[in-house]
């Protein structure tokens, strides 16, 4: 057995064999923002919302058994006020630390052992969460789902709820382009007594900007997400409803006082609450949401007249390939990873399902015209037009010099 000195010294060999964290950082920070990121489930923070997570309030509590939190508590109270402005809603529980910690605090709150939860099925066809619901004894019930359309299949999701019941129904989905039929879904399950959530991760800032849908008008009780994607905030989730009731039996499981009775969460991260406090109170929503759309869509028409293969083709009930912040190739899993593969060598990052997300460039200020270069270099990489060539390069060099700051 190794003595705490003999551990130690590994330690410090295995910092020399792989260079020290500093240096790490350092080939990060080269990597990635030498490139331009297309992966989306990112964003690019501004300077002002990163500085309180290097702040001191980084490793602090806010309960109020400690002294000198006051100035904390009230952080977290002008944070609440701002995300029920920005949200029209009600209620907002900040306490969350992810997305993930979000909805599992909503299905442990709303559901009992054995019971069913609607939701996308995930990946594909469907695109939704890969939560393993049966790990916390809860039944997972897939709706129906159209890979010809890219979305629910309506008629049998609603089918299958009158006939199951399930007390809750999460509507969300990473691979999304479409979005979700929640009044249609959340009369249906209202009639039965049961709770609609829309998992809104992946669109909560266009949902913010008013461009994408609008769940808690629409009829879902309960809107949650994390605050990391088109939100463009640091990790971290959020809950939000216009129900009393509702909110008070999530607040149970998600809350900021530990003290108080059960709960997921023992610190909530002062300095991730502060920060999106900051993306709330700083971000031109409806500007920023419009000009998301507006970039995905140029890239989705190039793909188009490219031949790139992409999910949503024959939706008859939308007329554009996305309404949302990505645009979903598709190509067989072994052919998207050997294609993200070739893109990161051209400095464009995207994930191994090749999905394209525009919610970071747009940050840093691209307009249409130069998502169209991007989607044409792109699309002569992607159908094999070329494998290598110095030419697109240099455009992709040219876009990223010219975007390096958040501006919107």
């Amino acid at each position: 057995m190794q003595s705490v000195a003999e551990n130690l010294h590994d330690s410090y060999q295995v910092g020399e064999a792989f260079g020290s964290i500093e240096n790490l950082l350092e080939k990060h920070s080269r990597e990635r923002l030498d490139s331009l990121n297309l992966i989306v489930s990112e964003n690019r923070l501004s300077e002002r919302a990163r500085g309180p997570l290097g702040s001191d309030i980084q490793a602090r509590y806010a309960a109020s058994f400690y002294a000198g939190t006051e100035p904390a508590q009230e952080i977290i109270f002008t944070v609440g006020e701002l995300a029920k402005r920005v949200f029209s809603a009600e209620y907002a529980n900040i306490a969350p630390i992810s997305g993930n910690v979000a909805l599992l605090a909503v299905i442990f709150a709303l559901t009992r052992s054995g019971e069913a939860v609607g939701r996308i099925p995930p990946f594909f066809p469907g695109g939704g969460y890969p939560l393993n619901y049966e790990t916390f004894e809860r039944r997972s019930l897939p709706l129906p789902f159209s890979e010809k359309d890219w979305q629910i299949d309506l008629p049998r999701t609603l089918a299958l709820l009158e006939e199951q019941k399930p007390p809750l129904v999460v509507l969300g989905s990473s691979i999304v382009t479409y979005p979700m039929p929640v009044t249609e879904v959340a009369e249906v399950v209202h009639g039965y007594g049961g709770v609609v959530a829309y998992d809104g991760s992946h669109t909560l800032g266009l949902i913010a900007g008013g461009q994408y849908q609008d769940p808690l008008r629409e009829g879902a009780d309960i809107l949650l997400g994390s605050t990391h994607k088109t939100f463009p905030g640091p990790q971290g989730g959020i809950i939000l409803s216009n129900d009393e009731e509702l909110h008070k039996r999530v607040e149970q499981l998600a809350n900021l006082a530990p003290l108080n009775g059960p709960t997921m969460i023992c610190n909530p991260h002062l300095a991730r609450i502060a920060s999106t406090g900051i993306v709330l109170e700083e971000t031109r929503w409806y500007e920023y949401a419009e000009q998301v759309v507006r970039n995905a869509r140029v890239i989705a028409r190039v793909f188009l007249e490219r031949g790139v293969p992409a999910h949503g083709l024959n939706a008859q009930n939308f007329p554009e390939l996305t309404y949302c912040h990505q645009v979903i190739t598709d190509y067989p899993v072994k052919q998207s990873i050997r294609l993200r593969d070739r893109l990161q060598r051209h400095h464009i990052n995207v994930d191994g399902f090749v999905r394209v997300g525009v919610s970071e460039i747009t940050r840093l200020g691209f307009r249409e015209a130069e998502c169209r270069v991007l989607g044409e270099c792109m699309a002569s990489l992607m159908t094999g037009e070329v494998d290598y060539s110095h030419a697109i390069d240099t455009k992709i060099r040219r876009l990223v010099d010219s975007h390096r700051t958040v501006v919107l």
